[in-house]
């Protein structure tokens, strides 16, 4: 592959990633105005359903993540092979500043997209399942 192929393909992929974690972000905030707006006075059959079609949502992401996840390691992998470049990127996020403790630019990223996301999923089973809504017309 050449130089150009190889940053082609490395920014079309860059824009399938904004366009997953956009649309992850999108069924998140859906979810959250549904349980705002519904959700909170449904039955927990109803409730269930809704979550289990959210986590169902969010797994068909990650899956395709993962598969993004392949096809940037081998532009990674094919652009270490040129060996010289008009550029002068010596890689694709994979430098590792000492400020990140060993882990590369691209590994903290993902490390934080997972963390973030987790707590936020952790956080809709919460308020999905546990937490107790006010009876807003009380305190009107």
């Amino acid at each position: 592959m050449s130089e150009a192929e190889i940053l082609a393909m490395r920014i079309g992929l860059t824009g399938l990633i904004i366009s997953v974690v956009s649309v992850s972000f999108g069924m998140i905030s859906a979810y959250i105005a549904g349980l705002w707006l519904f959700l909170k006075r449904a039955p927990r059959a109803l409730r269930t359903l809704a979550f289990v079609l959210l986590s169902i949502g969010l797994v068909f992401m990650a899956v395709l993540t993962w598969g993004l996840h392949a096809l940037l390691i081998g532009t990674d992998q094919a652009w270490a092979r040129l060996g010289t470049n008009s550029t002068g990127i010596l890689s694709f996020g994979g430098e590792r500043p000492e400020y990140l403790f060993g882990l590369s630019l691209y590994e903290f990223g993902a490390g934080l997209g997972a963390v973030a996301f987790g707590a936020i999923y952790l956080t809709l089973a919460y308020l999905t399942f546990f937490y107790r809504w006010p009876d807003m017309d009380k305190l009107t």
